[in-house]
């Protein structure tokens, strides 16, 4: 199991899950959570979702129920109607931003976008975010839970840097049998990854542990805490945090 190399950013940036959030500050996902990552130096983790006119929207559930207090799905919304919805409720917040807009916001910031599937399908988000991304002059990298699209990064769109996300128990929307193979070396080495993103509830493993001998780079998601920070610095290369800073 050899890592493909990537760049050294992947290694030493601290990124803010889904911006710099919080109860008294601004809504996750959310161009000002963003602006306030990067005032701070960090490098931002976010979720990607398809909209219903085929544009990459930052967005981690399919609903904004819990983002904004209402039932519209994501993927049957257009990203016009889902950027006028107040995130949080809060009109200084603005909407749902597509892909587009936060990358033209972070231009000198490390980015990891996460692509969000409700099934086992894919292949029209990944061919939807390829050209965003490739467009992108800043350091960025697309990471997903499900092998297949990281592999399918690896064959369409080489040039991108691709992370495969793992965890030690099956996140909701990713099936059993997805979460079962990504702990084994056989799915790492036919995705080709540049870097891994583990849960840091589960660090260290026996694969992240080769890996790392090996010389590739290892995220810990999500660190909350002084506990989970520790087990980063121990067994990883760099957090993926929010509530407590690196």
């Amino acid at each position: 199991m050899i890592p493909t190399p990537g760049p050294a950013w992947l290694r030493d940036v601290a990124l803010a899950h889904r911006g710099l959030h919080g109860p008294d500050g601004p809504p996750e996902n959310s161009l000002p959570a963003f602006a306030a990552a990067r005032a701070a130096g960090h490098g931002v983790e976010l979720d990607v979702r398809l909209a219903a006119d085929g544009v990459p929207v930052v967005v981690h559930d399919a609903d904004l129920a819990r983002v904004a207090g209402r039932p519209d799905r994501v993927a049957a919304t257009p990203s016009a109607a889902l950027a006028a919805v107040p995130l949080g409720g809060d009109p200084d917040a603005g909407g749902v931003p597509t892909l587009a807009a936060v990358l033209a916001a972070l231009p000198d910031v490390p980015v990891m976008v996460e692509l969000k599937h409700d099934g086992v399908r894919r292949g029209g988000l990944e061919a939807a975010v390829a050209p965003v991304v490739a467009a992108h002059r800043g350091p960025v990298c697309v990471a997903s839970f499900h092998p297949g699209a990281v592999t399918w990064f690896r064959r369409h769109a080489p040039e991108v840097v691709r992370v495969l996300t793992l965890t030690h128990a099956p996140e909701r929307g990713v099936p059993r049998w997805v979460a079962r193979l990504l702990a084994e070396r056989a799915v790492v080495r036919a995705a080709a990854p540049h870097a891994l993103s583990h849960d840091v509830r589960g660090l260290p493993t026996g694969l992240t542990d080769v890996w790392r001998a090996a010389g590739g780079p290892v995220y810990a998601w999500t660190v909350r805490d002084a506990d989970g920070l520790a087990a980063a610095r121990a067994h990883a290369d760099a957090p993926i945090f929010e509530t407590v800073r690196p």
